[in-house]
């Protein structure tokens, strides 16, 4: 999580926290109790944003480390194919041109081996013949299949954090505005002590607290000394 976004949803909790320790005072009117539940459905709807975000990046994760294998895999499939190709002995020299793919994006590799599946298995009983093994090429579907499912699992998680992000900076700026209105209702109410809003302006305060602020701000400057006096000393004759 950003400092920002953490700060700003610290911020938003500890106000939400005080409205409800005071909700006597915000409840007073219908206005001010829907203007408090607000809020708290804003903070509640950040977290669980904040919650996809989360999974949405475990699922990254997990989803580029099954590319990463299945990018290996695949390649040994090919490895074991290209080796085996030579010996097939078919009226046309298809097996012959078999090479093993060089550096490619993940597309290119998936449209390589998809064609290379395709290539062999018209022939496969002549591939079995020079020793591939006969559940090999079912395998390598497989593999290809689930290295398909790994780049959707990645770009569907890609867009989960996308659309988590752009929720959650609705919740905050709505949160924000919610804020505002609460305050002025703390303000406007007689039956409000001063302590109330004191809390409220302390509480919804983003980043460092003023002592923080006071202990990094740069030292004052130092005076400049008094000019000495210009008036003329009397001296005894």
């Amino acid at each position: 999580m950003r400092n920002d976004i953490r700060r700003r949803r610290d911020a938003h909790v500890r106000t939400s926290g005080v409205c409800t320790e005071h909700s006597a005072i915000f409840d007073a009117t219908p206005g001010g109790q829907k203007t408090r539940m607000t809020l708290a459905t804003c903070v509640a709807d950040a977290d669980r944003q904040l919650a996809l975000q989360k999974q949405s990046i475990e699922d990254r994760r997990s989803s580029t480390e099954q590319i990463r294998r299945g990018r290996e895999a695949l390649r040994d499939f090919a490895k074991g194919i290209v080796k085996i190709g030579p010996l097939v002995k078919l009226d046309e020299p298809l097996m012959e041109t078999l090479q093993l793919p060089g550096t490619m994006s993940d597309d290119d590799l998936l449209a390589y081996m998809r064609g290379l599946l395709e290539r062999v298995s018209a022939h496969a009983d002549a591939f079995v013949a020079e020793g591939l093994p006969p559940d090999l090429l079912q395998t390598f579907a497989d593999e290809i299949d689930r290295f398909v499912a790994a780049k959707d699992l990645q770009a569907k998680a890609h867009q989960r954090f996308a659309a988590a992000a752009a929720s959650l900076r609705e919740a905050q700026d709505k949160a924000r505005t919610t804020i505002a209105a609460l305050e002025a209702i703390a303000i406007g109410t007689p039956a409000a002590h001063p302590e109330i809003l004191t809390k409220l302006r302390v509480a919804k305060r983003v980043g460092p607290r003023a002592a923080d602020d006071a202990a990094t701000a740069p030292p004052a400057p130092t005076p400049s000394p008094a000019p000495r006096s210009t008036t003329p000393t009397d001296h005894v004759a």
